[in-house]
């Protein structure tokens, strides 16, 4: 029984030892972290009451705080506006201050639209990749395109954009693709684009294209062929450099099992279901 209880006072210190281990670590991160435009900071000074205050720093990277006025903290991380503010008070105010920040709100945000799970605005806290922010939204559903990825950057009155493409970094392992976003930056996933199916299906029309949507499948998004349909004279018509390309079909090999007839689609393809006159 003692052995249990020492065994189980054991697990708790070590629970509380991990913890206040993790708290300290995040403190650290905290004091490092560099101040944005549109940071919510709170701001105090020890035994000085009347210089508690929220701020948010200015889009010119800016707080107005009292006694000094306006004070630059963009740039400055965490600990080193702590310094700067204590020094500039140090100077002509009080003796010793003891100046503590408190990042109440991160301003920095990035953005991640179109075709992930969970798409809107996070907030940057710290660095963030381009591959750990569609993480953040979800990853990307069935119909987003990981190939043409774009990241859209504000840079002074221009937009600027990168189109990366992700297989890259997930399949080929190339870091080097996976760009640091920077705030303000939107990212957005678009869809890989759509087929059409004609012809003898129940339902004709066109379709959102998923990732290796083959023909068998896009023709059930179409209902299913029609009691009339020429099955085995289906065809795939493709355009490839300006030129028509005719992809014959054998649906019914495809249906007895032999999968490699079954083609896999591209953005802008057209499926085509014949008559049949016999």
């Amino acid at each position: 029984m003692k052995k249990n209880r020492l065994i189980f006072l054991g697990v708790v210190w070590g629970l509380i030892f991990s913890y206040a281990y993790a708290q300290a670590k995040n403190n650290d991160t905290e004091s490092d972290y560099i101040i944005h435009p549109n940071d919510v900071l709170e701001i105090s000074v020890y035994n000085e009451p009347d210089l508690d205050k929220t701020v948010r720093v200015s889009e010119a990277g800016t707080v107005n705080y009292p006694l000094l006025g306006i004070i630059k903290a963009s740039g400055l991380s965490i600990r080193g506006l702590e310094k700067h503010i204590m020094d500039l008070l140090e100077e002509d105010y009080l003796v010793n201050p003891q100046v503590h920040v408190f990042l109440k709100e991160y301003g920095s945000k990035v953005s991640v639209l179109g075709q992930v799970k969970k798409p809107g605005s996070f907030e940057l806290k710290g660095s963030l990749t381009l591959m750990e922010a569609i993480a953040l939204a979800g990853d990307f559903t069935e119909t987003g395109n990981p190939v043409t990825v774009k990241v859209i950057r504000k840079v002074g009155d221009r937009e600027k954009i990168y189109e990366i493409d992700t297989t890259k970094i997930t399949e080929q392992g190339d870091k080097s693709e996976d760009i640091e976003l920077l705030p303000g930056d939107v990212v957005s996933v678009e869809e890989y684009g759509r087929v059409s199916v004609l012809g003898q299906v129940n339902k004709p029309g066109s379709f959102v294209l998923k990732k290796d949507l083959t023909v068998l499948e896009a023709i059930a998004l179409a209902g299913g062929f029609t009691k009339i349909a020429d099955m085995d004279a289906t065809r795939v018509v493709r355009e490839e450099n300006g030129k028509k390309r005719v992809f014959p079909v054998k649906i019914s090999a495809i249906m007895k099992g032999s999968k490699s007839y079954d083609v896999i689609l591209l953005p802008g393809d057209t499926i085509v279901v014949p008559e049949s006159f016999f």
